[in-house]
Formats: structure tokens, C-alpha cells, sequence
């Protein structure tokens, strides 16, 4: 019974619930109106340090420098401790095509190093260079150490090369570049600069 006189109060007073209705379907209106203009904006997206704006699906010869140069520091700069939070920060950034495999070899790799206690560093000694001729490909030279057993087992300057290629950028790669292949050469000069 308290529930009928409760309706038929609100049904006397139609002029209130109109306005209320009213109200209702403007704010609605204008959220969904903000909602759209804000889900249509084009998003900034961190790409890396550089001083020039990035183009998403674009890689300039600049993000590409600064993406390899990161992606190899922290390929090989690491300990038996870092090498995992640095294995899943590189397991992101590989190409979808052939992330299977790489991400067995860097999960290899973490066994080997964990077993031999091995720890590395990296130093680029070069800005490096972008060569387009075969997609988007960045050398980057650079001097690596590796330690075994915390004794001094190799020092070398190294070449780095990484196939990029462009990717959606997601929170866990906000760059948008991804890595298809990479290769290590050792160069065989001893006193790399």
C-alpha cells in the first residue's frame, strides 16, 4: 500500500519528473558528446628521448637510434639479478612474427647466465646508423664486457644489428617500433676505441 501512494505522489508531480527527465537526457547528451570528442582525439605517444615529434607507424632515423640504443643496453647489460625484469622489458618489444623464438632464446639465455654467474656491460661508442636498403635496420657500435665468476672473460667492441619494424604502441612498448631479428658481431681489433 505504501508503495501506491509513493507511485501516485510521483505521478502528481509530472511537472518535476518532465524536468528531471529533461536534466537526465541532457546530461547524458552531453557526456556522451565529450565522450566521443575525447575518443577522437589523436593521443600523444612517448616515443623515446628525441627532439623531434614522432608520426605513429612511422620510424625516423632518430627513434630508431634511440630505440636501438636502449634495446641494446639492456639486451646486454645485465647480472644473474636484472637479467629478468630486463628479459620481460625485451620480450615486449619483439616483433609479434617472431616472438616465439626469440623469447625461447632470451629465456635460454637467463638459464646460461643464472648457471655460469655472468654478467655483462654495455657501452654504445657511436651514434650508430640506420640503413633502409633491406626495411629499417640500426647499427649500433658498441664495447661489450662480460664477466664470468666476477673474473673479466671477454672485452670487445661489438656490432649490433636490429631489423625494426613498426608496431602498435601499448603501455608495456609505448615506442611503437618493434625488433624483428638482431645480430652480434664481435669485431676482431681487441682495442676498440
Amino acid at each position: 500500500m505504501r508503495r501506491l501512494i509513493w507511485f501516485r505522489d510521483l505521478v502528481e508531480r509530472k511537472e518535476l519528473l518532465a524536468a528531471a527527465l529533461a536534466v537526465s537526457l541532457a546530461l547524458d547528451l552531453v557526456l556522451g558528446v565529450a565522450l566521443a570528442v575525447k575518443a577522437l582525439q589523436r593521443r600523444p605517444v612517448l616515443v623515446l628521448p628525441i627532439d623531434t615529434e614522432a608520426t605513429p607507424g612511422e620510424i625516423s632515423d632518430e627513434a630508431a637510434l634511440a630505440f636501438a640504443r636502449l634495446y641494446v643496453v639492456t639486451f646486454d647489460t645485465y647480472t644473474p639479478a636484472t637479467l629478468p625484469a630486463s628479459t620481460e622489458w625485451l620480450k615486449k618489444r619483439i616483433a609479434p612474427r617472431t616472438w616465439s623464438k626469440a623469447a625461447e632464446a632470451l629465456d635460454r639465455r637467463l638459464d646460461v647466465v643464472r648457471e655460469g654467474r655472468m654478467s655483462s656491460l654495455v657501452v654504445p661508442l657511436e651514434e650508430g646508423s640506420v640503413d633502409r636498403r633491406a626495411g629499417i635496420v640500426a647499427v649500433i657500435r658498441a664495447r661489450r664486457t662480460i664477466y664470468v665468476a666476477d673474473a673479466l672473460s671477454r672485452q670487445a667492441a661489438a656490432i649490433y644489428r636490429l631489423t625494426l619494424e613498426p608496431a602498435a604502441a601499448t603501455p608495456g612498448n609505448p615506442s611503437g617500433i618493434a625488433v624483428v631479428s638482431q645480430t652480434v658481431e664481435e669485431e676482431q681489433d681487441e682495442n676498440a676505441r
